[in-house]
């Protein structure tokens, strides 16, 4: 780490991705975006990148629980008859309103089973493509020592990007997995990730993978170091 102006600053990805410090926030999982069979599908959008993108996150996830790195997962959630939009809101939701998606209680709005919450991972819902717009995201990320934010899910361009980067506002280093996000719109998907990269940290499933094992390893190292010496 670096000091400036009396703070530490993490510098490398490494220091960044400290799991102890860590959160994998995994983003609007669910079935209406990420199922043949559902809404966003039905209304003619490309989602064979989500459909790719499931065993990825699912490897992501399951190996960040065992090497014990938080994992909230964010749930966007419309409200009946437009309660939760407002005119603008339904606007830039444009003609997929006309059969809405995300409806609160409908199969749509489940999580995919493959990367659904196991017992005791948080869940966030919001109404807005930014995790943090009016959701409890930033007091259990604080409540919890979280430093970084690390993003997966749907709709780089979208609620991606909109989260990652309220993530550096809110004050939070932010990692992106560019092989766990995907885009209905390649083209959109891949100038996201070009400004991210430029802007931000961006790196692949398998290099967060390997820093976290590192960590674990060199914490457990130590443990066992110290009983040795204990004894």
């Amino acid at each position: 780490m670096r000091e400036l102006f009396g703070k530490l600053i993490r510098e490398s990805l490494a220091e960044v991705l400290e799991p102890d410090v860590c959160a994998v926030v995994s983003v609007d999982m669910q079935n209406d975006a990420m199922h043949p069979d559902g809404m966003l599908a039905q209304a003619g959008n490309d989602i064979s990148g989500m459909v790719a993108l499931l065993p990825h996150c699912q490897a992501l996830l399951e190996e960040a629980r065992q090497l014990d790195v938080l994992i909230i997962h964010i749930q966007t959630i419309t409200l009946p008859d437009g309660r939760s939009d407002s005119p603008s809101w339904l606007r830039a939701k444009g003609e997929i309103v006309q059969s809405d998606f995300f409806l609160e209680g409908t199969w749509g709005a489940e999580f995919s089973p493959e990367v659904a919450p196991i017992p005791g991972e948080p869940i966030v819902t919001k109404h807005r493509s930014s995790a943090f717009r009016n959701t409890d995201l930033d007091l259990i990320l604080r409540s919890n020592g979280v430093e970084t934010v690390v993003v997966i899910g749907e709709q780089t361009p979208g609620c991606i990007e909109a989260t990652y980067r309220d993530a550096a506002y809110h004050d939070y280093y932010n990692v992106l997995i560019e092989d766990c996000v995907a885009a209905f719109d390649q083209e959109q998907h891949e100038a996201s990730l070009l400004v991210q990269r430029r802007r931000h940290d961006v790196c692949t499933a398998d290099e967060a993978l390997t820093i976290w094992r590192e960590h674990r390893g060199d914490a457990l190292a130590r443990a066992d170091t110290a009983a040795v010496r204990a004894s």
